[in-house]
């Protein structure tokens, strides 16, 4: 059926009367000025929704400066029957190009976020100076022991002095380390940034031959090897970062907070095996026996530490395993010095007896 409209050709303000008729998946209109001329339905969409009394206004996606102008509310009623995309709002071909979108969006932020989570921070890791290593490391060290008493002794620093000297027979490139005991009722060794290595009484007093204490602090010299400390702290700010973006906080102090202290201490698998493999290789070319931290660990799992009487801090740490995943599928690569390889003590006897009592009153 042909019905009167009027149409305006986007080049003039004057309109053009028309006849307008449908065929079947187009609209054919021309008026005394103009041409004859086909609009595909499938192209067309209102300028406005359709509404009773109301004109019902048409562009076309090929000539988005012109429109239709119609006023017969029959014709408009079967037209939109068989378009239903003119009834206006979303379609579901709307929602799912937003929703396609969308989750394009996410799964670019997840990219992005996993290559600056993932793959940047060992890479910022060596390239930051030393005075921020330096100065962060001890800002986490005195949140982590919140004011216990550091343990020491002259005999008990000599001791543990020489044990790292023992190690570092086993690694020229050992690289700078500061180690204090602490006395907290804890069984823990943490490595924080700068160097600085943490071990508490709990661990010393539990462990009963020196080569089980060199096992665990070789392990912890090897975080420090591979910047895994200052990889972590990046990693977190990273995540502190885009949180505030997200979210308009602060996200707290890094170096203070006791769980954010948890998390930059509690490594991935991969940078725990990384450990694994220093202290193994360490010991081993020290000919200090690796079967001591073998050992050690194997306790240690029966233990599980005592958390009695700890500040806050520690108990958010927790005991060794809980920062040190995976221990017994470790354990297992544990193997003793190779055939005719003559041990080495990781401490004489009198320097193991000074280290036991570094915490004695």
């Amino acid at each position: 059926m042909a019905v009167s409209a009027n149409y305006f050709d986007g080049q003039s303000a004057k309109d053009h009367p028309v006849t307008l008729d449908m065929n079947g998946t187009d609209l054919l209109f021309s008026g005394t000025d103009v041409s004859p001329t086909r609009w595909s339905l499938n192209g067309l969409y209102p300028l406005d929704p359709p509404s009773p009394g109301q004109p019902f206004r048409l562009t076309h996606v090929e000539r988005p400066g012109a429109r239709l102008i119609l006023r017969d509310e029959a014709f408009i009623k079967t037209l939109v029957a068989s378009s239903s995309h003119l009834k206006g709002g979303y379609s579901w071909a709307d929602i799912s190009h937003v929703f396609g979108w969308i989750i394009g969006g996410l799964v670019a932020v997840a990219t992005i976020t996993y290559i600056c989570m993932a793959l940047l921070p060992d890479r910022i890791a060596k390239i930051l100076p030393n005075d921020w290593r330096n100065r962060v490391g001890r800002q986490m060290e005195t949140a982590v022991v919140e004011g216990a008493r550091i343990c020491s002794t002259p005999k008990g620093d000599a001791a543990l002095s020489t044990m790292i000297d023992n190690l570092a027979q086993g690694a020229p490139d050992m690289p700078p380390i500061s180690v204090h005991i602490y006395d907290v009722p804890i069984l823990n060794a943490f490595a924080v940034a700068g160097g600085n290595i943490i071990m508490t009484r709990e661990l010393i007093e539990k462990a009963d031959a020196p080569e089980e204490v060199a096992g665990v602090l070789a392990h912890e010299i090897g975080h420090v090897y591979h910047l895994h400390p200052e990889a972590q702290l990046v990693r977190l700010t990273g995540m502190q970062v885009l949180a505030s973006i997200f979210t308009g906080s602060n996200g707290g102090n890094t170096t203070t907070n006791a769980a954010l202290l948890a998390t930059i201490l509690t490594y991935s698998r991969s940078a725990e095996a990384e450990a694994d493999a220093y202290a193994r290789e360490t010991m081993v070319k020290a000919s200090i026996d690796p079967m001591g931290l073998k050992v050690f660990f194997e306790k240690i799992l029966k233990i599980q530490g005592d958390m009695k009487g700890s500040s806050s801090t520690f108990k958010a740490l927790g005991n060794l395993f809980s920062t040190h995943p995976g221990t017994e599928e470790r354990i297992k690569e544990i193997t003793p010095l190779p055939a005719g390889q003559v041990a080495v003590p990781a401490l004489t006897p009198d320097e193991w007896q000074a280290l036991k009592t570094i915490c004695v009153r």
